[in-house]
């Protein structure tokens, strides 16, 4: 099995996330406790959702715990998948990831690129609150305000710290950004992985949508195949987002932890109470930045993606083969 592992760890990594994925969702098909009154005691408590809200729900509620499993379905995959193929040496290169910044990336660089995402978040809450405040119902963002505080400096705190309790991103990017995005790079240029990763990256969240596609309701399966549509741009700008973001970070996954973030929390707390689509087309404003600086990434850094090319990419995330002595390579795959 180990050598099968390390000659497919990317195949092996997906097969595993989606069977994780899937046992989640049955898990909670089949729990004797419904979470509806859970959701619903959030929305009307004005809760923020964060991890640290999911993990108490699940005293009042076991099982909301699959709400954590599913997202922690990567990581998992990325840690058992590492641990058969690859051991301790695989363990201390995918663990070296979760470093805010790596070498050659100097302290000063990583804390910028690292203000730089949360400066771009505040903007974007900030455009969005003063949407709601001019075209929302009196009264929404007051109620969008009792998810972060009661007042400006408690709200300001914390959004800052909703970008690190944001379940999702921390539970998911270790297995994408963390283990995934390396193993593509070995063989794609940091925007074709991108691209793959994206695409993957989505079609892992299709599970969700199975309860809704077999329901039966009227226009349901059609709902979810437009819903489609809609998101798959999004998985693909998001992924080429962070793709740069840890490029810039020297292969950290906390790049992917940051933009994935954003995007959740734009959409779970921020928007809340009042979230506009542009154009009927289900996608939110924050949708189109999106697709703007991705597009503008690709103009502006080619298919390096802020890497200085696209084996300086490699080596940042540990994927070039280390030298032996005598100026040859090692290409038996014991660093990936």
């Amino acid at each position: 099995m180990r050598e099968f592992v390390k000659q497919r760890p990317l195949l092996c990594f997906y097969a595993l996330a989606i069977l994780i994925a899937l046992t989640a969702h049955a898990l909670r098909a089949m729990s004797p406790t419904p979470l509806g009154p859970m959701f619903k005691m959030l929305q009307e408590t004005h809760a923020h959702l964060n991890i640290i809200t999911a993990v108490r729900s699940t005293f009042d509620y076991p099982g909301a715990y699959t709400l954590l499993l599913f997202p922690a379905a990567p990581m998992l995959a990325a840690l058992i998948v590492t641990g058969i193929g690859y051991g301790r040496s695989g363990f201390r290169e995918l663990l070296s990831r979760c470093a805010p910044w790596r070498s050659p990336v100097s302290w000063r660089q990583g804390v910028t690129v690292i203000a730089v995402c949360f400066l771009a978040f505040f903007a974007l809450t900030g455009i969005m609150w003063v949407q709601t405040y001019l075209y929302a119902p009196p009264g929404t963002l007051d109620r969008t305000f009792l998810r972060y505080g009661s007042d400006p400096v408690a709200i300001y705190m914390m959004l800052a710290a909703s970008l690190l309790l944001s379940p999702g991103p921390l539970l998911e990017e270790l297995g994408w950004r963390g283990f995934a995005l390396p193993q593509l790079l070995k063989k794609f240029d940091p925007l074709a992985a991108a691209v793959i990763l994206g695409l993957m990256w989505w079609a892992w969240h299709l599970p969700r949508d199975l309860p809704t596609l077999f329901s039966g309701e009227p226009g349901a399966a059609w709902g979810v195949i437009v819903k489609q549509f809609v998101i798959i741009p999004g998985f693909i700008a998001g992924t080429i987002i962070a793709v740069f973001v840890c490029n810039k970070l020297g292969g950290s996954m906390w790049g992917g932890v940051l933009i994935h973030a954003i995007h959740n929390e734009l959409g779970v707390n921020v928007t809340a109470e009042w979230a506009p689509t542009v154009a009927g087309l289900g996608w939110r404003p924050w949708d189109l930045v999106e697709f703007a600086v991705a597009i503008g990434l690709v103009l502006i850094c080619g298919r390096s993606l802020g890497a200085a090319s696209p084996d300086n990419a490699r080596l940042a995330w540990g994927n070039v083969p280390p030298k032996l002595p005598g100026g040859a390579t090692d290409k038996s795959g014991a660093n990936a």
